[in-house]
């Protein structure tokens, strides 16, 4: 043993790190076995769980009023996971009549402490606390809009609207012009879920006071879940003095008759893909006159503008294939000619599919 502490410096502090790094690599084995064992007794516990609960679920939904007992601290997990994957394919209504099983249980009281948890437990608990549509649980739920996972704070949203549509959606309106990480696919989703109108009253009031950037984000939202109110606003929004990036936005999304002739007005700006958005949104909302308005634009110096009047000629009441060869002898521009082509082609290839 003093071997260990005599001899060369060198060799001493080697044979020390030798020793310690093996029982530190030992240590942390031992410690990723562990950890490895613990997940696995989990997972399993879990599973056991959900299995469970998900059979009692199926009950109360074939009979309401099935006898349970309260929710153990352990078996949250599982529960949760059952509790959230029930409701998933469900209406309204048939999720609402598992409410009262939610509150026998305790959810409201064993919930909340997975909101302390990982992204996931929070997500997951904060899902649950929604369906569970508990009014007191909003304050709670409500603190989780502003978390810095956009997966939660979209969770969070969803779940208030859920409790409490007007409330929800008066603060989840102003977030979604503060918040470029949330996907805009599930903030849509959100919004066409309200049922109550709130919605879009919220988006409308916001775009009173919103400025070029945001009315282009509050405008397609609102296009989606109210058109009728969305063709007010995008009609104002074309006889306003504003840029031409609100205006291609507006001719993307313009569906009334009624702005035929503002639409119209578009197809002689400078601004190429003003334009171009101006014949496919008469492509929608056109007539057959306006066969004289876009073969003009078959000339058009842009490769988009030229195609899209070529799409828009072909979409027109009454038009056919034999019509566009009609007008593709009269277009005296080869690159005219050429695109009536190209549209015609892609009009057979997908009658061909």
């Amino acid at each position: 043993m003093e071997g260990l502490f005599t001899g060369p410096l060198v060799v001493v502090v080697a044979y020390w790190v030798a020793v310690s790094t093996l029982l530190l690599t030992v240590v942390l084995l031992t410690t990723i076995l562990l950890m490895r064992v613990r997940t696995q007794w989990r997972e399993r516990r879990d599973a056991q769980s959900m299995q469970y609960w998900s059979q009692v679920l199926r009950q109360e939904l074939e009979t309401p009023g099935v006898p349970t007992r309260k929710l153990e601290r352990r078996e949250a997990p599982g529960f949760i996971e059952a509790w959230n994957a029930i409701h998933e394919p469900l209406d309204d209504a048939a999720s609402r009549r598992l409410v009262p099983l939610g509150q026998r249980v305790g959810l409201a009281d064993t919930a909340p402490r997975l909101l302390r948890g990982s992204y996931h437990d929070r997500a997951m608990a904060i899902i649950a606390l929604g369906h569970l549509r508990d009014g007191g649980m909003f304050d709670t739920i409500a603190k989780h809009l502003t978390d810095h996972s956009p997966i939660v704070s979209l969770c969070a949203a969803r779940a208030l609207s859920q409790i409490d549509p007007a409330r929800a959606m008066a603060m989840f309106v102003p977030l979604i012009l503060e918040r470029d990480d949330w996907v805009q696919g599930s903030v849509a989703r959100i919004l066409a879920e309200n049922q109550d109108g709130s919605a879009v009253r919220e988006l409308s009031n916001a775009l009173l006071r919103a400025n070029s950037d945001t009315a282009l984000k509050l405008v397609r939202f609102l296009s989606d879940i109210d058109p009728e109110r969305a063709a007010a606003v995008i009609r104002e929004l074309m006889q306003s003095d504003v840029d031409d990036r609100v205006i291609s936005v507006c001719l993307q999304l313009v569906n009334d008759r009624q702005d035929i002739e503002q639409v119209r007005g578009f197809l002689q700006v400078a601004r190429w893909h003003i334009r171009m958005h101006a014949a496919s949104a008469l492509a929608r909302i056109g007539d057959a006159s306006d066969h004289v308005r876009l073969e003009p634009l078959l000339s058009d110096s842009v490769w988009w503008v030229r195609y899209r009047a070529a799409q828009a000629l072909l979409m027109l009441p009454g038009m056919d294939e034999h019509k566009m060869r009609a007008v593709r002898e009269r277009v005296n521009d080869p690159y005219g000619r050429d695109i009536i082509d190209h549209v015609l082609s892609e009009q057979s290839m997908r009658a061909g599919v």
